[in-house]
């Protein structure tokens, strides 16, 4: 019992002992008393663009694209929240008019995804909703039109910096009535993903 006691008391006696090393007492001008462990709350911005602001032309980055529209040129048509004309080189044009723009983390409506999902892009970015004024197709288009043979009522696009340093422009056509985000399907066609020229 006595050797418990006197173990417990040297205990106490080295830990008082480390406490008066670490007291407020600084030996070096400028130094800390203690450590400072602050949690970085900063999470980097994503460059990211409004459609057709600063970029106009985009080369297909996925096989769809190549297959279905080739490459694709984006304009304004009149002035800034005004209509955007999608002229891709396969024969088929577009005209959107905007609508919404939401987190591209938010819900979509297509089987419970995020419209990054859907687009196969960050999550940190913004999408850009459009509903379909037009859809031109050509005969020289080999597939139809973004829908194929339906026909395209909404799209959802995103325009920014992926992982590589890359500018990338991601297109998501709709079908459906229904405007994403909508509790009931509307119907995703397919995603067109494009690079800067």
């Amino acid at each position: 019992m006595r050797r418990i006691i006197l173990t417990a008391i040297a205990a106490m006696t080295l830990s008082v002992g480390a406490c008066e090393r670490n007291s407020d007492k600084s030996n070096v001008p400028g130094e800390r008393p203690q450590t400072v462990v602050e949690p970085e709350t900063r999470v980097d911005t994503v460059p990211q663009e409004e459609p057709a602001i600063a970029r106009s032309q985009w080369r297909a980055a996925n096989e769809d694209a190549r297959s279905v529209t080739g490459n694709l040129r984006v304009s304004l048509q009149g002035r800034r929240g005004g209509p955007l004309v999608f002229a891709f080189a396969t024969g088929v044009t577009v005209v959107g008019q905007p609508y919404n723009v939401v987190p591209a983390d938010s819900r979509s409506g297509v089987g419970g995804q995020s419209f990054a999902a859907v687009l196969g892009g960050d999550p940190r970015v913004e999408t850009y909703l459009y509903r379909v004024e037009s859809e031109n197709v050509t005969p020289s288009a080999p597939h139809g039109g973004l829908c194929g043979e339906a026909v395209t009522r909404h799209l959802a696009v995103s325009e920014f910096v992926d992982g590589a340093g890359r500018w990338v422009f991601k297109i998501a056509a709709f079908s459906g009535d229904a405007r994403p985000p909508s509790s009931s399907d509307p119907q995703l066609c397919n995603a067109y993903a494009y690079t800067a020229q």
